[in-house]
């Protein structure tokens, strides 16, 4: 393997673990929602819990999928401890070990906001539930995955990014204008939104660079 290609491995590489980490933190723990007081500041998981109390959901004259705000963070939590173990990447150990351990809080902040036996296997949450302890498995296993075919986790993740986008800004377009008369004042997606996008397209930049210089053998 030539000089330039292990460097172009590198980059690649170094570009997906940075997107999937912007991703992370855009879709788990930034401000979806932006307001000058912190408590009306609203993250991906913050907004799935909100809108059940909008009046227009309340009522049924509105009906919204809640969990599709939290599609990219679910997505994010499952491959991010697949894809930075793969053999096809060329990262430090401390940087992996360190990506992996990022899966917990992520993982967690998924969870209903209210930590009950009942509440967390309950209908309404059972599905956040299952993801985290799923997410939270892969952290501790995630080695014994290291050989799955690269390039069909970047295709996942490629797909996933751009279905999870669309799934999550179609729900926020359906109670903008809700949250807007809650509010009582005009509302649009704050910078975690824009965050997470940007890393979604530096993870897809990285991981294209990856499916196009990756072979079997290495």
């Amino acid at each position: 393997m030539s000089r330039e290609t292990i460097t172009r491995l590198k980059a690649g590489s170094w570009l997906l673990a940075l997107g999937l980490f912007f991703t992370g933190a855009g879709a788990g723990f930034a401000p979806w929602v932006w307001h000058e007081s912190v408590a009306l500041q609203l993250t991906a998981p913050g907004l799935a819990e909100f809108v059940k109390f909008l009046p227009e959901v309340r009522t049924g004259q509105m009906k919204v999928e809640r969990l599709f705000f939290l599609t990219p963070l679910f997505l994010v939590m499952l491959l991010l401890p697949l894809l930075i173990v793969n053999k096809g990447l060329t990262l430090p150990q401390v940087l992996r070990w360190g990506l992996r351990l990022v899966v917990i809080p992520l993982a967690l902040v998924a969870l209903s906001p209210v930590w009950t036996p009942a509440i967390l296997i309950s209908s309404e949450f059972r599905w956040q539930t299952v993801l985290t302890l799923l997410s939270l498995g892969l952290v501790v296993v995630a080695s014994f995955f290291k050989r799955l075919p690269l390039k069909v986790l970047i295709i996942t993740l490629i797909g996933g990014n751009l279905i999870s986008v669309v799934l999550a800004g179609r729900q926020f377009s359906l109670v903008q204008s809700a949250i807007t008369e809650v509010y009582h004042e005009p509302v649009g997606l704050g910078w975690g939104w824009w965050l997470m996008v940007t890393g979604m397209l530096i993870a897809n930049l990285g991981g294209l660079a990856l499916f196009a210089l990756h072979r079997p053998k290495e």
